[in-house]
């Protein structure tokens, strides 16, 4: 989908916030921010970035542009970014951090290191990965204060299958960022209504992961940049 597509429909599943966190790139978020003021939807300009450890979920306030730069290093895209790199952004731009699926290790997951202070989250529910995995992350993760659940949704039918309910003061990205980085979250997730949907959603999962495999543009940088804007 396109990110515009991806507000469209997080609005009509209720989602009051949502973050679009493309691989090593803010564009997504770029992109969707006009869609999102006029659907009513706030955006959290959000990225993934991978690491040398695993993935890292950042979610900022606002676009980082100067400090995105800096972690390019001469290069359009990077198959790893630094770790203290990530970190050393989050920390000039008060970005949260958020370990994404740290025990889905076929999927660059980085295990412990949640248990940083560098990470100011831990996902512990993330749609893309088994019951088995989710149910073990939740139960080790049990002493992080920030626990958060994530859709990570590549096709539509999975948009808004795991949320994360954030207690915010105002209506706008900088209050849910705070809200995270404050811990007032709770993760929201269902084990059987996301076996359904992930059974629902086979098909399109499969197409999905054949086109982006045999797709031309075989790195994330290059998908993004087919964005339509």
């Amino acid at each position: 989908m396109s990110p515009q597509d991806v507000v469209r429909v997080a609005k009509k599943r209720g989602l009051s916030a949502i973050s679009i966190t493309d691989h090593n790139t803010f564009l997504g978020s770029y992109i969707a921010m006009k869609r999102g003021a006029e659907e009513g939807v706030i955006l959290v300009p959000g990225a993934e970035f991978r690491t040398e450890f695993g993935d890292v979920l950042l979610l900022c306030s606002r676009i980082p542009l100067a400090s995105v730069l800096k972690l390019k290093s001469g290069s359009r895209v990077t198959k790893y970014v630094e770790f203290l790199s990530v970190v050393e952004l989050a920390a000039t731009e008060n970005c949260v951090t958020v370990a994404a699926h740290p025990y889905a290790v076929s999927r660059e997951g980085c295990g412990r290191l949640f248990e940083l202070r560098h990470l100011d989250c831990v996902e512990v529910h993330n749609s893309s990965s088994d019951i088995v995995t989710n149910f073990y992350t939740a139960y080790v993760a049990n002493s992080k204060k920030c626990r958060i659940a994530g859709s990570d949704a590549h096709v539509p039918e999975m948009i808004g299958s795991a949320y994360t309910l954030v207690e915010i003061g105002k209506f706008d990205a900088e209050s849910v960022v705070e809200g995270i980085r404050k811990s007032r979250v709770e993760p929201r997730y269902s084990a059987a209504l996301d076996f359904l949907k992930s059974l629902s959603s086979i098909r399109s999962r499969t197409l999905h992961s054949l086109r982006a495999r045999l797709s031309a543009r075989r790195n994330h940088w290059e998908r993004s940049c087919s964005y339509s804007i």
